[in-house]
């Protein structure tokens, strides 16, 4: 049975932690191997996403793999797997050797259900995105060494970066605080924080979120209007009601994520090349655990 990536609770703790520690205990993120020579990768991107779409791409290229890549975001191409699941997706087992599906709800895909031989790695979805969220979590270790005591507040609007990051503090020892638009339902948030019972507060507006906090996520800026998005954005002046050695990390590319003023995106503060390191760092963790057994 192959092994999957959707989710963070479907990898459960211990994985959820060797997998950040065994990426932030690679050497150099842009270690070339062999471990995927002779290995094809599918990127079937819902929906266009250049950051996404390198990340993977070097990952699989820098371990000997090869990529095929099939993202129009206006062919019919993810209807008709959905629609055909069980039926397409044994074929797709003759031409490659693992899947990565990009802004697709985990949920539909079932892949439990159908005869996949396959391992299939979410590489982003609107309910689910576990390569930034642990990628994120290296990142903080990296930077405060343990996460005990460590609070991050999350500002904007919820994406499936959030909805992994939730999921993490069920694994990790770090407190989380949310604020979001107040015309975003965040009813289906609050439920699966319950579920899981973790330390996610659940606040009204950014200053209350960013008040002594450690981390700051700039989150999804969805349909926000430009007066929403200025009222919601990431501020010197927010930033300052932080503690003093506060660090800024991007839930999504910058032209995606809550508006960052330029002089907090170019500040110290600011993490965003770190992140792009440790998300392949988590990547290449990915394809190591889905295919070695």
């Amino acid at each position: 049975m192959p092994r999957n990536i959707l989710t963070i609770r479907e990898l459960g703790s211990e994985t959820s932690w060797t997998l950040v520690q065994q990426a932030v205990g690679i050497p150099d993120a842009k270690l070339q191997s062999d471990f995927m020579t002779e290995k094809v990768a599918l990127l079937a991107f819902a929906r266009h996403s250049l950051p996404e779409r390198l990340c993977v791409t070097a990952a699989v290229r820098q371990m000997g793999g090869t990529t095929i890549f099939e993202g129009s975001p206006t062919g019919d191409w993810h209807q008709e797997v959905s629609t055909f699941q069980a039926h397409l997706i044994p074929i797709f087992g003759y031409y490659f050797d693992c899947l990565y599906t990009y802004a697709l709800p985990v949920t539909t895909w079932n892949i439990s259900d159908v005869d996949a031989h396959f391992p299939v790695i979410n590489a982003g979805s609107p309910d689910a995105h576990p390569a930034h969220a642990l990628a994120d979590i290296a990142c903080m270790l990296r930077l405060s060494r343990h996460l005990e005591g460590v609070t991050a507040a999350w500002v904007g609007c919820a994406n499936g970066t959030l909805y992994s990051l939730i999921e993490t503090t069920a694994w990790f020892p770090f407190s989380l605080r949310v604020a979001v638009p107040p015309q975003m339902d965040i009813i289906e948030l609050e439920a699966r924080a319950a579920r899981i019972g973790s330390a996610v507060e659940f606040v009204k507006t950014p200053e209350e979120a960013v008040k002594g906090v450690n981390y700051v996520f700039a989150g999804y800026r969805g349909t926000l209007d430009a007066d929403a998005q200025a009222r919601w954005g990431i501020t010197p002046e927010l930033m300052a009601r932080a503690l003093p050695d506060v660090r800024l990390l991007l839930s999504a590319s910058p032209v995606r994520a809550i508006p960052v003023a330029t002089e907090v995106l170019f500040s110290p503060a600011s993490q965003l090349v770190r992140q792009a390191e440790y998300r392949l760092r988590v990547h290449k963790r990915f394809l190591h655990w889905v295919f070695d057994f």
